[in-house]
């Protein structure tokens, strides 16, 4: 008992040692402690120049073929005013990122990096519409200030890139606003560009239509007429049923006669080839009709596509910067796709 008794205090003794050890590293900044708030770049940069690569797909003008006629209309126009503040502060999230990579290589002081950082910063935020664009999500242009006064004022450049949070959280925020516009303008645009190919093709489509629904008719209507050709009289009643026309060779069709049903049938046939010659000169507008609507489908997705992929890339770069400002290690070369996919799973240009 009295062993066991030792090997107690011995363990209460190894507790508080533990303890007093801790308390004296937090205390003196130990350098293991401080050693878990390191900065490793090239993670970031990587990062960066990774998303941002798939994030530039917003602003790459689609290839049109069909299309172009129907481009100019005002929806579409106004998707263009829409993205270009977008696009404009996608390209002040790439230059205030790669700024941010040259200055931690660079051999400035930290405090100079610190300047720079913050001068940077600001012109970043002009790209974006400026601190009256971030006053709209509560950043007022004294939490602005106070911000950049924060960058320029902390110790060493990790602190500055820590101090940029409110900022570039804002940045991204505003961001994010503007692909929602975007997103929301997408499906009124393609509408408008639908209505403007319906009002050019639909006087043809209709009359393909009805040309390849008569030319049915008349095909059925040969069926029934051979058949009455081979002495089947209740055939004669259905042919005339689909093509009443045919009763001015017909005219008593209990008694129809060989010669009325050949009558006939050179009426159906000289139809039936009037009407091939039709649907073959409309074939080519048919072609060119669906042409269009895939490349229109095409449109939908893939301008959905870039928007959502851009917005995605931004959310994951503000999480990369944040953990970036505090000391956190960023996992290297995130592949957004890959990421996107997963989130989508998980429930988490655009024109020329």
């Amino acid at each position: 008992m009295k062993r066991h008794g030792n090997s107690v205090i011995v363990k209460r003794s190894s507790v508080v040692l533990m303890c007093l050890c801790v308390s004296v590293c937090l205390a003196s900044g130990c350098s293991k402690f401080r050693a878990s708030r390191t900065m490793d770049m090239t993670p970031f940069a990587e990062n960066t120049s990774m998303m941002f690569a798939e994030a530039a797909e917003v602003g790459r003008r689609f290839r049109t073929v069909y299309l172009k006629p129907y481009m100019d209309v005002p929806e579409v126009k106004d998707v263009r005013i829409q993205a270009e503040p977008v696009l404009k502060g996608l390209r002040g999230l790439l230059l205030y990122s790669n700024q941010l990579v040259a200055l931690n290589m660079s051999a400035k002081s930290d405090r100079d990096k610190n300047a720079l950082l913050a001068d940077y910063l600001q012109q970043a935020t002009t790209r974006v519409g400026g601190v009256e664009r971030l006053a709209k999500i509560g950043v007022s242009a004294a939490a602005f200030d106070a911000t950049l006064s924060s960058i320029r004022a902390a110790k060493t450049f990790l602190d500055g890139i820590g101090a940029a949070s409110p900022v570039v959280n804002a940045f991204v925020l505003t961001l994010l606003d503007g692909f929602d516009s975007l997103h929301a303008q997408l499906p009124i645009a393609t509408s408008a560009i639908e209505r403007g190919i319906e009002s050019e093709y639909h006087v043809k489509r209709v009359a393909y239509e009805r040309l390849t629904r008569q030319h049915a008719q008349y095909l059925m209507a040969a069926t029934w007429l051979y058949k009455s050709k081979s002495g089947s009289r209740a055939a004669v009643d259905s042919l005339l049923h689909l093509d009443p026309s045919l009763r001015r060779f017909i005219s008593e069709p209990d008694r129809a006669t060989n010669e009325d049903l050949d009558e006939a049938e050179n009426d159906l046939l000289g139809k039936l080839e009037r009407i091939d010659n039709l649907i073959r000169q409309l074939a080519d507008e048919k072609a060119e009709y669906m042409e269009t609507q895939k490349e229109l489908q095409n449109l939908r997705i893939n301008a959905d596509r870039r928007i959502k992929l851009a917005r995605d890339a931004v959310v994951v770069w503000g999480q990369t910067h944040r953990n970036l400002g505090a000391g956190i290690a960023v996992p290297a070369m995130i592949d957004i796709k890959a990421w996107t996919a997963g989130a989508a799973k998980s429930a988490v240009s655009a024109f020329p």
